[in-house]
């Protein structure tokens, strides 16, 4: 009696799995284990988009990594079925994101329609696809201490309310950046932009002061904003023009005022991307009359680094001249 039982306790057990597994609707895929990373809402029947799914594949075999399902891949929050929040961040220990560092993205992360908040701090990324623009549902992107010199249009991404680009070698912003009307914070800080788009002025931020938490609702500090022509008002107006935050927590405001420092092509005296005899000439002729620092590209002239001139540095720049050498 008790084995019969059992064996009906079984098969009603293996029924109610295989239906259970069943259940998911076309476009969704079943997984019968949920790791503790991942938060799911709404979602009892453990169904999930087969949109986001490939999406997160994509990213996990793009950058070669070992994870051996799309759920284990950071910190997930799911609601009905779709992707709303992805931790990614990079961590040694991978304890709040990822343990192994994302260098690209795939174009399907444009796929991920319901994702509201994108975190992929400390990565290795360069650029982003064409394809981030249809992340229109995005409320909260970072992206700070990676490589980006550029981004792609951004001015769909009408949903975003916090946009963090810090510590990047981005150069330039894109003109739709004026379109992020719901935009409450922006931080630029730490890249290389050297003018920023009129259109930045169209946003409805805060662009002096802090928030009741001391966070800044924009900070531009630590770029080469240096050309008032080239820097639209509300942002050269700003009390944080040139404060950032601390690198690695956020935690402090810092005072970092624009890179204004003309880079000096050592032995290049008449900025002509060259070196021949006028330039030793020119070296020469400050040197004797003593006026190498008052010369605009005059920096050019210290070949030997010890914050002078005078007859070492035109016999250096002399022998690099002769030996052809002197980009080396």
């Amino acid at each position: 009696m008790k084995k019969n039982l059992f064996k009906l306790l079984m098969l009603s057990l293996m029924l109610t799995t295989v239906s259970f597994s069943q259940d998911c609707a076309n476009g969704f895929t079943f997984f019968s284990e949920i790791p503790n990373n991942v938060t799911n809402i709404n979602n009892d029947e453990n169904c999930f988009s087969n949109d986001d799914i490939a999406a997160i594949n994509d990213l996990i075999n793009l950058n070669s990594m070992s994870y051996d399902s799309p759920l284990k891949i950071g910190i997930q929050t799911w609601v009905s079925n779709r992707l709303v929040s992805w931790v990614a961040t990079y961590t040694p220990t991978g304890s709040n994101g990822v343990n192994e560092k994302i260098s690209f993205l795939p174009e399907s992360i444009g796929n991920l329609a319901n994702l509201e908040s994108l975190y992929l701090e400390w990565n290795g990324l360069l650029e982003l696809p064409n394809n981030f623009s249809s992340l229109t549902s995005l409320k909260n992107l970072a992206i700070s201490n990676n490589y980006l010199s550029s981004l792609p249009d951004i001015g769909s991404l009408i949903n975003l309310t916090y946009l963090d680009l810090g510590y990047n070698q981005i150069t330039m912003l894109p003109e739709s950046i004026g379109n992020l009307q719901s935009l409450e914070y922006l931080y630029i800080f730490n890249n290389q932009l050297q003018s920023l788009p009129e259109s930045i002025c169209n946003l409805n931020l805060t662009w002096s002061g802090v928030d009741p938490s001391n966070y800044p609702y924009f900070a531009s500090g630590d770029n080469q904003l240096c050309d008032g022509s080239l820097i639209p008002d509300c942002v050269e107006s700003s009390s944080n023009f040139e404060i950032s935050l601390d690198q690695f927590y956020y935690s402090f405001l810092e005072d970092t005022p624009q890179d204004c420092s003309e880079e000096c092509i050592l032995g290049d005296m008449n900025a002509d991307a060259g070196w021949n005899v006028l330039d030793i000439v020119a070296l020469a002729n400050c040197v004797l009359a003593s006026n190498c620092g008052n010369l605009e590209n005059g920096c050019a002239g210290d070949m030997n680094g010890d914050g002078g001139w005078n007859v070492l540095d035109i016999v250096g720049l002399a022998n690099c001249v002769l030996a052809s050498n002197c980009d080396q």
